[in-house]
């Protein structure tokens, strides 16, 4: 197909077998009540690429020779992402690429995509956008862009690849959301790290902070995250405590890290952070497989085939195996926050943060609708007194949890909360 396509002319451009797939995938899923993001990486492209091969072919006479980054036409020298030569990079200007082809280009893959028949519905295409690496092309570029996507499909998600702090990126003018990797960060060090071990004072001001800097529509559609395709796996994280995210966590490389199982106590510390994305304020991000308690270090090992149940047994008895207990959990957890609209959009207000029973209670709060979430990662059990439940200590009913271990009823506004786990109580209409 790519013979007889033109780059420059999107009249031209045909759909692959691979393309036909997905747009089957993408039209079931919505059918399904699923809505569909795809990985936009407009920084880059691969070796391969087709104007890329014609640049290295044809040198200065090729029409995509501004396209790219070069540094020397003879000897034939660009720049790679990360210094990467399989990942040639896009020529950069102040205010975005360089190329105003390639720039044409960008926006007309990004139409197809999300108006694959072209008649002006978004309904049969992708419902929004994760940028790879997006502040490594000039912040105006985006806000056009922006423009442009919002145009196509007004409700189309826009989330970016950001690590740190992103308050220049979530002002209104270019993404929705970012991939919240501080919250990742700040949550692991409180329950998976043990040395270097944060309180929940220390936990709640950091998120508090991490609020207070975004608008609160950002706040309510930032990903949280624990994980992703660029990290080690959250159950082999926590096997691995005590390390700065994302770093040390590739044995090939000749690192000391435990790649092997994880221990039945670092799933207990997985479910609870998987209880706090749940519960906190933000869309919560699980990365496939974590929910059936797959772990791995860094890339490849992060990235093995997902586990399913009917394909049981597996031949290695030792490897990834679908944990019964961790997926009950993820889906009693996914189910409790599809609930609670509390839980999805309402308000938050801490409660306690007790550094010395290292617990941490928080309300969620929608109209009458309350929620009040109690969290203990340490290893004892915690019983907690918070007096602002005093005033009003009848009505609430636990919805998640472990009942009470005498199974008489929690006497507010005291809580008990077992180690290393949650409890949730409601009340309202």
């Amino acid at each position: 197909a790519a013979a007889t396509e033109n780059l420059l002319d999107p009249s031209t451009w045909t759909w692959t077998e691979s393309d036909r797939i997905f747009l089957d995938f993408l039209k079931e899923a919505k059918a399904r009540g699923f809505r569909v993001i795809l990985d936009g990486v407009f920084n880059h492209v691969g070796s391969t690429h087709p104007a890329f091969l014609d640049v290295r072919r044809r040198g200065e006479g090729s029409p995509f020779r501004d396209w790219f980054a070069i540094r020397s036409w003879d000897p034939f020298e660009y720049d790679g992402w990360a210094g990467f030569g399989e990942l040639p990079i896009f020529a950069k200007s102040e205010t975005g690429l360089a190329s105003e082809s390639a720039t044409r280009h960008i926006y007309e893959v990004t139409r197809r995509w999300m108006d694959p028949d072209g008649d002006g519905d978004p309904s049969d295409g992708i419902d929004g956008w994760r940028l790879d690496v997006p502040n490594e092309v000039p912040l105006p570029f985006w806000i056009e862009w922006r423009k442009f996507v919002k145009a196509l499909n007004p409700d189309a998600y826009i989330t970016g690849e950001i690590w740190k702090r992103a308050d220049e990126w979530l002002d209104g003018r270019t993404f929705d959301a970012v991939m919240n990797y501080p919250f990742a960060e700040a949550v692991i060090e409180w329950v998976g790290h043990r040395t270097d071990k944060i309180a929940p004072s220390e936990l709640d001001r950091r998120l508090a902070t991490l609020r207070l800097a975004y608008p609160p529509e950002v706040t309510y559609c930032l990903m949280n995250l624990l994980d992703s395709h660029d990290t080690d796996r959250i159950a082999s994280m926590l096997a691995n405590p005590d390390r700065p995210y994302d770093r040390g966590n590739r044995e090939q490389d000749g690192e000391k890290y435990d790649a092997g199982k994880p221990s039945e106590e670092v799933y207990r510390k997985v479910r609870l952070l998987a209880l706090i994305q749940m519960t906190y304020v933000g869309a919560p991000m699980i990365w496939y497989g974590d929910e059936v308690g797959m772990w791995g270090s860094d890339d490849p090992n992060n990235r093995k085939p997902m586990l399913w149940k009917d394909l049981e047994p597996y031949e290695d008895p030792h490897e990834n195996q679908v944990l019964d207990e961790q997926l009950e959990f993820y889906r009693r957890a996914t189910a409790l926050r599809n609930r609670f609209a509390a839980l999805r959009r309402g308000s938050f207000r801490t409660l306690l943060a007790d550094d010395d029973q290292d617990v941490w209670v928080f309300l969620r709060e929608l109209g009458s609708e309350k929620v009040l979430v109690a969290l203990n990662a340490s290893d004892r059990q915690a019983i907690v007194e918070v007096p602002e439940l005093a005033e009003h200590p009848d009505g609430w009913e636990l919805v998640f949890g472990h009942r009470h271990p005498t199974d008489e009823p929690d006497r507010f506004p005291k809580l008990l909360i077992p180690p290393v786990s949650g409890r949730v109580w409601a009340t309202g209409p």
